[in-house]
């Protein structure tokens, strides 16, 4: 008898330490999650190519009511990818993850939330880094000659039609280095186009950006036009 519980606890004293680890262990980091993004929307979309990964919120705790898996750790995430089709699409999604006690997180599922379409097939907007040199170069050109435009930051354009012509809008915000004085602006809004008679791609501003000085100053950098 004694031998079955020396035989009993040797096993114990070896599932404990394993146990006591998947508990201690931290939640999946959002690098891991957006490696299981990409991984997983390539298995369910297989030909699309991803554009982009961003974060879509914080992280989210969700307690649940199973034996085996009772936790449920959400990363919520917008995926921009361009399809077979050439369509461009936005999607939220979900990388899931349970904690098994004796196995610690794993990954659940991917949960796909609300897409919208970017830019239909044949239709395609210009790739980022196209549409960042097309915008710096136009600031520098058209509002701040003689200047250095830095940090320039766009979000993911929204695609829109005129009677005419097809469009992407586009938002963001930037820093100007004047000397020693150095500018944030915000609200940066322009619309990036091609008409029927041209192949290069043409700006339509809205709005340059409002700026102001770094430091607790207030006052926009001179305007050289």
């Amino acid at each position: 008898m004694n031998k079955v519980f020396t035989s009993a606890g040797i096993v114990l004293l070896v599932l404990i330490p394993t146990y006591l680890s998947a508990q201690l262990a931290g939640p999946p980091d959002e690098e891991r999650a957006r490696k299981d993004v990409q991984i997983q929307w390539l298995k369910k979309n297989f030909g699309d190519k991803i554009q982009s990964i961003e974060s879509n919120g914080a992280p989210v705790l969700i307690e649940k009511e199973k034996s085996t898996a009772d936790i449920l750790y959400k990363f919520p995430f917008l995926v921009t990818s361009k399809r077979k089709d050439g369509s461009v699409t936005r999607t939220e999604v979900g990388a899931n993850y349970v904690f098994v006690r004796t196995k610690g997180w794993l990954f659940s599922e991917l949960g796909l939330g609300k897409s919208i379409v970017l830019s239909d097939p044949g239709k395609e907007s210009p790739d980022k880094e196209t549409a960042l040199k097309l915008i710096e170069d136009a600031l520098v050109q058209e509002r701040w000659k003689g200047k250095t435009i830095e940090n320039l930051r766009l979000g993911e354009p929204i695609s829109g039609s005129d009677p005419e012509i097809h469009w992407y809008r586009y938002t963001g915000e930037y820093e100007v280095v004047d000397g020693y004085n150095r500018y944030t602006c915000v609200n940066l809004v322009v619309r990036i186009f091609k008409d029927d008679s041209a192949s290069d791609w043409k700006l339509d501003w809205k709005e340059k950006g409002i700026c102001r000085q770094q430091g607790g100053g207030s006052s926009e950098p001179p305007q050289n036009y």
